[in-house]
């Protein structure tokens, strides 16, 4: 069982680990990430945590694919698995 936690958060509850990895691929903070995409840095984490666990609005995910170097239709994709998952838990 991994141990890593995100403030408190283990890896694999509610992550939407798909962000968590594409952000550390390219090492950036949840600081980092917020700022460059111009959302306050508590917002971001409760999206990457999935305590946000609504769909993401286009307009956030596009940035974030911008920002992560994600095709958009990839990023939809993984979005869409999320979602399956948190359903069914």
């Amino acid at each position: 069982m991994d141990k890593e936690k995100i403030k408190g958060v283990h890896l694999g509850s509610t992550l939407r680990k798909y962000l968590y990895d594409f952000r550390k691929k390219n090492r950036y903070t949840i600081s980092q990430v917020s700022e460059m995409i111009d959302i306050c840095n508590t917002y971001y984490e409760r999206i990457e945590k999935g305590t946000k666990g609504q769909r993401l609005s286009l307009k956030t995910a596009y940035k974030l694919a911008t920002l992560l170097q994600i095709d958009l239709n990839e990023l939809y994709h993984l979005e869409e698995q999320y979602q399956r998952k948190i359903s069914h838990d």
